[in-house]
């Protein structure tokens, strides 16, 4: 660039000029020959230093990021963006709107035992239900009517108390009893519409047997003193004698049969004949034992 004559170069003004070899005080640039060329520089003498073109080149990069801020905000009309906030909750109002369904179930197989092997079955996975079709209902269970009823108890057994005034009715021939008519033993068919002495003959007092305390003998009420004895066996009403005999044929031992429902009597001293009935008689006799089941006095 051209120079005046007093050092300056034209368009600026050009600080002193020292020279570093000799330390000397500034002094002003040696001009530049007439010919326009510049002489030839000494040691120390160089380029500019490289930070002045980097100071250029980051003001060409500012330059340009201003520029295109510009540029955008032109573009966008100068609106201020809204924050992510705001527009993810106004985009999700324009969202369709979907029904809900219920997720699958999976059925959870049985945990297996330590102590045995186990193979998972098979089992067809549930499907889905849709939110519109009715409510399956569990079956109902069917009831007995007698479910929850507590059962009929089974009667006690027939049994002969000592002691007790009783009558003894015949179970295959009910209403009719065992009474004694001209003191022989019989069977005829009393009832409460019966004759006094009727229904009289037909009452007993059950003692302990004479000849054995598990069996039994059987007083008359009307006449006291007189028992029920076999003789040729046939059952008469005999008064009571002190002879062994008559201990052993007034004695009979109660049996249940039928389930507790009824009893037949054994002779003590014939253990193998039971009263049976023969026509209106009381005998004793080998089969054909009849039942009895005690019944109160008429």
């Amino acid at each position: 660039m051209p120079e005046d004559e007093n050092g300056l170069r034209v368009g600026g003004w050009v600080p002193p000029y020292s020279d570093p070899r000799t330390g000397g005080s500034p002094a002003t640039r040696p001009a530049l020959p007439r010919g326009g060329q510049r002489p030839a520089l000494g040691p120390g003498q160089g380029s500019p230093p490289h930070s002045i073109r980097h100071l250029f080149i980051l003001a060409a990069a500012a330059a340009l990021g201003c520029a295109a801020t510009a540029l955008v905000a032109l573009n966008t009309g100068g609106e201020t963006p809204a924050p992510v906030a705001q527009q993810s909750a106004a985009s999700q109002q324009d969202w369709p709107a979907f029904p809900l369904e219920p997720e699958e179930t999976i059925p959870l197989l049985p945990k297996p035992s330590p102590s045995q092997s186990y193979s998972p079955a098979v089992t067809p996975v549930a499907t889905r239900v849709s939110s519109a079709s009715p409510t399956a209902k569990p079956a109902a269970v069917p009831t007995s009517p007698t479910a929850g009823a507590a059962r009929p108890t089974a009667p006690p057994p027939v049994a002969l108390t000592a002691g007790a005034t009783a009558g003894l009715e015949l179970v295959d021939q009910p209403g009719h009893r065992v009474r004694h008519r001209n003191f022989a033993g019989r069977v005829d068919p009393i009832s409460a519409a019966s004759s006094d002495g009727d229904r009289a003959d037909s009452r007993f007092v059950i003692r302990t047997g004479r000849a054995a305390s598990n069996c039994f003998s059987f007083e008359s009420v009307n006449f006291p003193g007189y028992y029920l004895r076999h003789r040729d066996f046939r059952i008469e009403l005999t008064r009571a004698e002190q002879s062994k005999l008559f201990d052993e044929d007034s004695t009979f031992c109660a049996e249940s049969i039928r389930n507790g429902a009824a009893l037949t009597l054994r002779s003590h001293n014939y253990p193998s004949r039971h009263i049976a009935v023969n026509g209106e008689r009381l005998v004793i006799a080998e089969s054909g034992a009849a039942a009895f089941r005690p019944q109160p006095p008429l």
